[in-house]
């Protein structure tokens, strides 16, 4: 009886649209975390950092128990296995599933959405979703070439982040025209990894190429090649212009952040890359990392990806998920999950919308000065490229700088 309550009350949630602007808006979700209390709310993730699935049956789980009555099941399997069972009930027409929350690290979403498998529109109903998250940045309403229709609610994201040594230069760059000063300046001591390998040289050229071209156009629907190739075109060539100040003239380079670590350690380079905010600091730690490595972004931007989380289409406890996915962005979970020794994943909030006080919370969250501060990478969030771009982008720089 209790399923059914939870089940009618979501739905009667979304159709009235509710935007928390009055009394019985906010009376609709209390009663929505009524329904949800004493329930079980079971996730389904696949996740390369193993430290997630840790996170979520501790912390996260520790919360929805202590403050909505609420128990986490967690499932850690392939997000295939989840999607192809969630298909098979849609074939065979099973309306209460297993799986009341999704977790989509990267890539996922699209084809979920495409075969009806999840539940909505309802996250931008949620009342933290309201008060944290910018509804109308391009990252909040495309994902993987579409739009996300409030399926989806973003709870973290990763940015790439520059490591150098301060014995060689010590003024960080605060734009790609100084930094592209610094690579010229020393020559040869710069290289980035293959970004058809590494997902550090291609978040590298994705953020070089992404202060030339306005993505807009080109973030939904079928891309016009042709177009979207004359816009990168700019970004292409910068690339092109500091290929004979990197190592080696930029014929060869590193097929990982390993074979650039190993580069960086030696003195043979005077940056690394890494998309892990935390790792120089804990390079360091290890005694890995020259003495006077520090990290930096650019404010100009740097790639950014970002992690969401759905609601199964067939999910038996739709209240439950709601009330679990809007305490993920609690600032007590952000702050948990932002803590290197127990997540390592930037927030998900906004300098422009988020309170303050929800921003300052990650203060909490002692770092060394070699790690990037939180609001420095709030400020250099880029506008995410899409999978189908992000092919085009590597074939281009294959042809185009590899090959010349």
């Amino acid at each position: 009886m209790k399923r059914l309550l939870a089940l009618i009350l979501a739905m009667l949630f979304v159709i009235t649209g509710c935007n928390y602007g009055n009394d019985q808006e906010q009376k609709q979700w209390k009663l929505i975390e009524q329904s949800a209390t004493g329930t079980t709310v079971t996730v389904a993730v696949q996740h390369s950092n193993k430290k997630v699935i840790e996170w979520l049956k501790n912390e996260f789980a520790t919360f929805l128990a202590s403050t909505y009555e609420i128990k986490l099941k967690v499932i850690d399997q392939p997000l295939g296995k989840t999607i192809d069972e969630l298909s098979a009930n849609k074939a065979n027409e099973v309306n209460s599933g297993e799986y009341d929350i999704i977790i989509f690290e990267s890539e996922g979403f699209k084809n979920a959405l495409n075969k009806g498998l999840l539940y909505g529109p309802f996250a931008d109903k949620l009342p933290k979703v309201q008060s944290t998250i910018d509804v109308t940045a391009l990252n909040y309403l495309y994902r993987e070439g579409i739009e996300t229709q409030n399926y989806i609610v973003p709870y973290g994201r990763n940015e790439l982040s520059f490591i150098y040594n301060q014995d060689v230069f010590y003024e960080k760059p605060m734009t790609y025209e100084e930094f592209f000063g610094v690579v010229k300046s020393f020559k040869g001591q710069f290289t980035y990894p293959n970004p058809a390998t590494s997902k550090e040289g291609e978040a590298f050229i994705l953020s070089v190429i992404g202060q030339y071209v306005d993505l807009e156009p080109f973030i939904s629907g079928t891309i016009d090649q042709a177009k979207f190739i004359s816009a990168i075109q700019p970004g292409l060539d910068a690339l092109k212009a500091i290929k004979p100040y990197l190592k080696d003239e930029g014929k060869i380079y590193p097929a990982s952040t390993q074979e650039m670590d190993d580069l960086y350690n030696n003195g043979a380079l005077m940056m690394s890359l890494s998309m892990d905010y935390n790792y120089a600091t804990d390079k360091l730690k290890e005694y890995e990392y020259p003495e006077n490595t520090s990290t930096f972004v650019i404010p100009e931007g740097v790639a950014t990806f970002t992690e969401g989380a759905s609601i199964a289409f067939n999910s038996p406890n739709k209240s439950g998920a709601m009330v679990a996915l809007n305490a993920l962005l609690d600032p007590e979970m952000q702050t948990s999950k932002y803590n290197p020794k127990l997540w390592g994943s930037l927030t998900s909030y906004t300098l422009e919308v988020t309170p303050k006080i929800n921003i300052d919370a990650l203060k909490t969250i002692k770092l060394k000065s070699t790690t990037v501060k939180y609001d420095d990478f709030l400020e250099s969030v880029m506008t995410e490229f899409s999978p189908e771009m992000r092919t085009i982008i590597i074939k281009q720089w294959q042809s185009q700088v590899l090959g010349n």
